[in-house]
């Protein structure tokens, strides 16, 4: 498969938003390259029972890079809780990997609706839940509530291609009262490594070597990945700074609206 320049410019362009959206809010940009690979490999001739994952697949291999762009501006902003991280870590990625061969196996409408319903409800609690009130960044230590939402967090990573991020930061404050100003960074400093292993799940369960074309290492379209990334990685930075300058409360109210708009370009995506 042989990329246009039209077809390059259009993923350096959804590259930009990637990265914006990916420091911003700690997501990984899925919610910009899942619809955007969606319509470029319908285009290219894909397989339409291929078509959806290969969009997660590539997705998520491009988040590796955004979140950690993104994690180490926040690291430097003093705003990623490491020892938050480090519990969450080990069940997401085993979520990631586990989400990634289940998605293989499904029809793509179903992976889209199921998590759109998800979404919305998600988007809502977060508007009605109200900042927490010490707001000194001491989350709740239960080491099987991160295990279970670490789980989760990858199990949506590799059901959606949307690296889990729109999971892990309504998860961080409504479950683990983690205030406003921690949020994309924590959730930054986990979905790098869930992205990983949910890409390399992807990359393993896809089909035989030449099944969909040049270009793909099992599902995911290294080309398209690498395109997309060249402007995700730079301007990672500039979204995290960005949140810097936003306040805890205008975050979660920003961030349940980029939600909806997940769920609306879950729907209209559905092919």
């Amino acid at each position: 498969m042989d990329l246009s320049l039209l077809n390059i410019l259009i993923l350096l362009a959804a590259g930009l938003g990637t990265g914006l959206v990916a420091g911003f809010a700690g997501v990984g940009g899925g919610i910009v390259m899942v619809p955007v690979m969606l319509e470029l490999l319908r285009a290219w001739g894909l397989p339409r029972e291929h078509v959806v994952q290969a969009a997660m697949a590539t997705s998520l291999t491009v988040s590796v890079l955004s979140t950690g762009s993104s994690a180490w501006r926040h690291h430097r902003q003093q705003r990623v809780l490491w020892r938050l991280v480090v519990p969450i870590v080990p069940a997401s990625m085993l979520g990631g990997w586990l989400g990634s061969a289940l998605a293989a196996q499904t029809d793509g409408r179903w992976l889209q609706t199921g998590l759109a319903c998800v979404l919305l409800f998600a988007a809502y609690r977060l508007v009605r839940q109200s900042e927490p009130a010490d707001g000194d960044g001491r989350p709740r230590r239960s080491l099987m509530l991160w295990g279970v939402i670490g789980l989760g967090t990858g199990l949506f990573a590799g059901l959606s291609g949307l690296a889990g991020g729109v999971v892990l930061v309504p998860s961080l404050a409504l479950f683990g009262k983690l205030p406003g100003r921690f949020l994309a960074a924590t959730s930054s400093g986990v979905i790098m490594f869930t992205s990983f292993a949910a890409s390399l799940g992807y990359m393993w369960h896809g089909p035989p070597a030449g099944t969909l074309g040049d270009g793909f290492v099992g599902y995911a379209n290294v080309l398209a990945a690498a395109c997309l990334a060249a402007t995700a990685i730079p301007l990672a930075q500039v979204g995290a700074k960005l949140n810097k300058r936003t306040s805890g409360v205008w975050f979660r109210r920003l961030f349940a609206v980029l939600m909806v708009i997940v769920v609306v370009r879950l729907l209209t995506t559905l092919g």
